[in-house]
């Protein structure tokens, strides 16, 4: 059976983020930069990612993957939110009332994270003009309360801009 996005949308459980400018992506870390979506501990939500866009901002130094990466374990600690990004929801009227997700340019995550899915990879910054990627993850990654995932790099360092989209709905 298909996700009737739309539905979910008009009755205010799909929400957005993205970065406000070009940031450079952490490698695996707690430490995070660039991008992370944290469902806090207790929410009572799930969090079914929808999309994920990574825009590259330049041409790496050298071979540069990027990916996604999720805690390792599901936490009551929570997420430090060093650089919270606005949240709108797909109604998009302002704020995003009632949402869970916690989405930041910057964040100290709760345990080192690991590699759950790939985006994209640039071989050589001579060979290529990087272009942007847009992964319909289509709620093939569900975030329960006390888990996060992030977008990081393996190699060289990987500037651009990304965004998320997402569905909240009960635990």
């Amino acid at each position: 059976m298909a996700l009737d996005i739309f539905e979910y949308a008009q009755r205010g459980k799909v929400f957005h983020a993205a970065n406000t400018g070009t940031v450079t992506l952490s490698a695996l870390s707690t430490t995070c930069t660039g991008f992370s979506l944290n469902n806090p501990w207790g929410s009572g939500k799930n969090i079914a990612v929808l999309r994920i866009k990574w825009a590259p901002g330049n041409a790496p130094a050298g071979v540069a993957v990027v990916g996604v990466a999720m805690s390792p374990a599901i936490s009551a600690t929570a997420v430090t939110h060093t650089t919270p990004l606005v949240i709108r929801s797909a109604i998009l009227h302002g704020a995003a009332d009632g949402a869970v997700g916690a989405a930041d340019s910057s964040s100290t995550t709760v345990g080192t994270p690991v590699f759950v899915r790939f985006l994209s990879s640039v071989v050589a910054a001579s060979s290529i003009t990087p272009v942007s990627v847009d992964d319909h993850v289509d709620g093939s990654l569900i975030l329960v309360p006390g888990t996060s995932i992030q977008l990081a790099y393996v190699t060289t360092a990987a500037v651009g801009c990304a965004s998320m989209t997402w569905l909240e709905y009960n635990a």
